[in-house]
């Protein structure tokens, strides 16, 4: 078990990533994100903290799991902005299943798995906030 990336596997993620079909739904995703939950402080324009927090969650994890399990605990939580992640919390998944099966179907080694799986939801995330702070941009602006 070769417990580092190699730089093949990272080619072939970040192709994955890079494709039309995968950037546009992390994109679409980021828009949907902005229309559900906007921005915090009307008139400062701060980012959401539940955008914030997903972020976060992606960069800081340890296991591609635990991006998930916020996910699913987001959506479970019923008060506030977390019945908002109702309706994003299964765009979300089914993203993050489109990593995980990508991240399988690259190597069989278990231990570069799991640091594909990482290195690829941090990409996504990427992508996602950007679309995010696209769409507010573009909000403040007119």
């Amino acid at each position: 078990m070769n417990p580092l990336l190699t730089p093949e596997l990272i080619h072939q993620a970040d192709s994955f990533l890079d494709r039309e079909d995968v950037h546009h739904k992390a994109v679409q995703l980021g828009q949907q994100l902005f229309e559900t939950f906007g921005s915090e402080e009307k008139g400062k324009g701060q980012v959401s903290s539940q955008i914030r927090n997903l972020q976060q969650t992606v960069v800081s994890a340890t296991r591609f799991a635990d991006i998930e399990d916020f996910v699913k605990n987001q959506m479970g939580r019923n008060a506030g902005p977390y019945r908002e992640w109702r309706q994003v919390g299964d765009t979300i998944l089914q993203q993050l299943r489109e990593l995980r099966k990508a991240a399988d179907q690259f190597t069989p080694d278990p231990g570069q798995r799991l640091l594909l799986r990482l290195h690829l939801a941090r990409g996504w995330v990427r992508a996602v906030v950007g679309a995010y702070l696209y769409a507010k941009a573009h909000k403040e602006m007119e």
